[in-house]
């Protein structure tokens, strides 16, 4: 499973997902009932006002992008809210001019024009401010909003109210904090991917890494907290904007082609997918370019482009699941989520949504899922290496065991004894004794092989009855029993004499007793004693055993010290010439 760390950062994620909704919500504004469209029609220093049949006062906007969009902020509207307005606030789009007219009852009094060029007050969110004219005896407001290239400009107008230079316009400062916060989540999973491909040097990685640092630079652009970090203009905020909506898709695309392994995905359909990404990159690349005739097509393709790319995406995941690919969930969760951050987008730019809230916090809320389903299917795929890798080491285990155990007795065999001497050595076993069958050829001369082959078996269940002695056969009638604890040489005598009892016990047919010879060498702790040395002084006491009239231990305990280096007698010799000089 998923370790805690990273449940825990999920959580965090989504918290702020959670959280951004309690917070979005924007400073009082005066929002206005009536909007119109019209053809340009010039006059001196603004568009000619629409004629009152024009008027549509029942909170819509009437067209995306005509030639002029007009809002009014109606008398009503000043006296429902009591506000004292400074600014004109609403969302990025390009446009031509604005211009802000001061309405009375007679009609209007005075105006003030802004160009793209002269924005230069970005405010919480992804939004501008302009200041309003001398507002003095005004008892409305008309915006007149000249060639706009998106409905938001009209749809999410405000106006705020700013008295003094640190109040927050557009989103409150809360917002903005909860927005720092998920990016800094965001961050987080970034920095354990990039450990887990440093690890794994898997692909999958390295797209979601790019995956969800777009994202953040989305949200970043999106929320307008780029503009508390750097100083850009309309337009260049504008071209960042649409080619952050852009690139997701295509790392996304790349992290999904990479996540499932090739024949999860029909070809047809992995080449398919790769010419929509394409198709659908250059195509919003070119509709992002400031080019007039590219006015009213922009918001639309923004909506339409994205949807061949997630249904293709998605039925591509929907083919891997069906294949059995239960991984590729995650995928379909993360994609649906994507999709449904772009559809919050599309209901925005087309401003089907007259103010901040719900659609806002619905795209923040899906493109933060997007991103944590996409931290989940790496550490979700990444677990299921270990698995993998876990049962892989078992196997090798369990074949290790296989060529370290003696296929006759089932006990370790010589390859287990030099491979484990200095592990068993260093878990305190410091004896080691050398056991041989007395005359154990007769026993297969006389009585067979087979006869031969159970004495060998009940040998090997007698030293494993000692459960701090590991028994090792060498070959033929050999084995080699090492040992820990305390009564070395009682027990060592009492496995030995023990070999004799569970064979007449247990083998039929023998009719006369089998003995056992023992070398037993100890080598306390703290020696340098290594195998050679003491299988060598166990094997010669075996043999003394042997020559003795067998059926018998011999026993030594010794201590084994390494010699010097030649450097450390050179100083030795040269601190006792100073010794005795002095």
């Amino acid at each position: 499973m998923v370790g805690w760390p990273y449940r825990f950062l999920a959580a965090l994620m989504l918290l702020g997902a959670l959280l951004v909704p309690q917070t979005a919500a924007a400073a009082p504004a005066v929002r206005a009932s009536c909007f119109a469209a019209t053809g340009l029609v010039q006059t001196v220093d603004h568009p000619r006002l629409p004629a009152r049949a024009d008027w549509i006062c029942n909170g819509r906007n009437p067209q995306n992008t005509p030639q002029v969009s007009w809002v009014f902020f109606t008398p009503d509207d000043f006296a429902n809210k009591g506000l004292k307005p400074s600014h004109f606030v609403t969302d990025i789009a390009r446009f031509d001019r604005i211009s802000l007219i001061v309405m009375d009852a007679s009609g209007p009094l005075r105006s003030r024009t802004y160009s793209m060029e002269d924005v230069g007050h970005f405010v919480n969110g992804p939004k501008f401010a302009l200041p309003l004219p001398d507002m003095q005896g005004a008892t409305g407001l008309v915006v007149a909003i000249e060639k706009p290239w998106s409905g938001v400009i009209a749809s999410r107008a405000s106006l705020q109210v700013q008295q003094t230079p640190t109040d927050a316009l557009g989103w409150s400062d809360d917002a903005m904090l909860a927005i720092a916060l998920l990016l800094g989540m965001m961050l987080t999973p970034l920095l354990y991917h990039a450990v887990f491909h440093r690890i794994l040097r898997e692909g999958y990685v390295l797209w979601q890494i790019a995956s969800a640092t777009s994202i953040i630079a989305l949200i970043t652009i999106h929320s307008g907290l780029i503009h508390h970090l750097i100083g850009i203009g309309m337009e260049t905020t504008i071209q960042l904007s649409m080619l952050a909506l852009m690139v997701p898709m295509v790392f996304s695309s790349g992290f999904l082609l990479s996540y499932l392994e090739v024949e999860a995905i029909p070809e047809g359909m992995r080449k398919l997918l790769k010419s929509v990404v394409i198709a659908a990159g250059l195509t919003l690349t070119f509709i992002a370019l400031p080019l007039a005739f590219l006015r009213p097509l922009t918001a639309i393709a923004f909506l339409l482009i994205p949807i061949p790319l997630a249904a293709v995406a998605i039925a591509s995941a929907a083919m891997a699941i069906r294949s059995g690919r239960r991984i590729a969930w995650a995928q379909l969760c993360s994609w649906a989520a994507l999709s449904l951050a772009y559809l919050f987008n599309a209901v925005r730019g087309f401003g089907l949504v007259m103010g901040d809230g719900w659609v806002d916090v619905g795209f923040v809320g899906a493109i933060t899922l997007h991103v944590a389903v996409g931290v989940f299917a790496v550490l979700y795929r990444v677990d299921i290496m270990r698995k993998e890798r876990e049962r892989v080491n078992a196997r090798l285990d369990a074949l290790t065991n296989l060529i370290d155990l003696d296929p006759l007795t089932g006990i370790f065999n010589r390859r287990a004894f030099e491979q484990r001497f200095v592990e068993l050595r260093s878990d305190g076993f410091h004896a080691l004794a050398v056991v041989d069958l007395d005359h154990f050829k007769r026993i297969n001369d006389k009585f067979g092989h087979a006869t031969g082959d159970r004495v060998l078996q009940e040998v090997a269940a007698v030293l494993a009855g000692d459960k701090d002695a590991i028994g090792f056969r060498m070959g033929g009638e050999e084995f080699v029993v090492m040992m820990r604890g305390s009564q070395i040489q009682q027990r060592a005598e009492q496995l030995r004499r023990a070999i004799t009892i569970r064979i007449a016990n247990e083998v039929e047919g023998i009719d006369a007793p089998v003995t056992a010879s023992m070398g037993l060498i100890e080598s306390p702790p703290g020696g340098a004693s290594s195998m050679r040395q003491l299988y060598s002084h166990a094997d010669r006491l075996l043999y003394e055993a042997k020559y003795s009239g067998r059926n018998r231990l011999i026993s030594e305990r010794i201590q084994i010290f390494e010699p010097p280096s030649r450097e450390r007698r050179m100083k030795d010799r040269r601190n006792a010439d100073r010794r005795a000089e002095g």
